[in-house]
This record gives C-alpha cells, structure tokens and sequence, in this order.
C-alpha cells in the first residue's frame, strides 16, 4: 500500500510560526557567449599598451604583471583554440614590435593555443582552474623567452634573473587571475 502524505501532515511537521517556503526553480546553465574576435584584439592591445606605460613602474621584486597572459588563457578557455592562438599570435606580434626581442610571438602563440586545449575539459569561469591556467602559462611563456634568448640570441646567463623573477610574475598573474574572475562573477551577476 502507498502511502500519501497530506498537506495537513506537512504543516504539523514545520516549526511553529513557519511559513510555506516556495520552491526555488533551478535556473538554466549559463551559455556563453564568446565575444567578438575584434573586441579581443582591442582589448589585448590596450592591455599591451597599460602594462608597457602604466604598469611598468609597477613590480613586485623586478617581476612585471602580464595583463597579456591573463586575457590569453581567459580566451583560450573560453573561445578555444583557434581563437586563443592566433590572439595569442597577433598579440606577439604586437608585444615584438614595441621592442620584444623577437620570443613573444612563440610564447604567446603556445600559450594562447595551450589554454584554448583546456577549453573542453575545464569550466572558464572556476577559480582554481583560471588561476592555475595563468601560473602554468607565466611559467611556459617564461621558458620559452628564455630558450629563444638564450639559444636563439645568445644571450647567457639570464636563467638566474629570469627565474627569480618567474616565481614573482606568478605570484602578480595568478592574483590578477583571481581578481578578473571575480570580478566578471559579479557583472554576471549584477546583471541579472
């Protein structure tokens, strides 16, 4: 026999004083939407441009946030791919005009192009996974700027500064990370 339990029941059940709550309908899964491959390219040269005039004053034991970094693996794990290596691409471009040497054309190629392969397997808006993302693409970046000026320029005896001052741009960048992601969760949110 089944039993059905009334709504009289119900009410005996709550405590004194309580009233009905009613039920929170689960709302949909946010589908977002990527944004315009232009927008990108703006906002990524305006950050090339922050981080070389207003931010260049500003470092944390010789080490100089990457803004660049932080949008490359944002697009890698949001758009993909292909939109996230060839940003990274046109980036380097950029960041090489202005006087890079020449090594930021591969570092943020590969970087963009790696975040764009966590894009299926990892959500773009966790915490943990963004900021992890950004460490592990300062340290490839780094690494690969290193081997294109040491083996490629002949520039020696730089492993020393460079990973001194790795340790601290991680430091900057996973902070930066930190604070994008939370700040984008609450324009998400305040716009609903």
């Amino acid at each position: 026999m089944i039993a059905f339990v009334t709504s009289g029941a119900l009410d005996r059940l709550r405590p004194e004083g309580g009233e009905r709550r009613t039920r929170v309908r689960p709302e949909e899964a946010e589908v977002s939407v990527p944004p315009r491959f232009w927008v990108l390219v703006l906002v990524g040269v305006a950050a090339i441009v922050v981080q070389s005039t207003l931010l260049r004053s500003f470092s944390l034991r010789e080490a100089h946030l990457s803004l660049v970094t932080v949008l490359l693996v944002w697009t890698g794990l949001r758009c993909g791919i292909t939109t996230g290596g060839l940003l990274g691409l046109i980036l380097g471009l950029v960041e090489d005009a202005l006087g890079g040497g020449g090594a930021n054309v591969l570092a943020t190629t590969l970087v963009g192009f790696c975040a764009g392969l966590l894009n299926v397997r990892f959500f773009a808006d966790s915490v943990p996974v963004f900021v992890s993302a950004v460490a592990g693409a300062t340290v490839v970046r780094a690494v690969i700027t290193y081997a294109v000026m040491e083996l490629g320029f002949g520039e020696r005896g730089s492993f020393h500064r460079v990973s001194h001052e790795l340790v601290w741009q991680i430091v900057l960048n996973s902070i930066a990370a930190a604070i994008v992601v939370l700040v984008l969760r609450a324009i998400a949110h305040a716009r609903r």
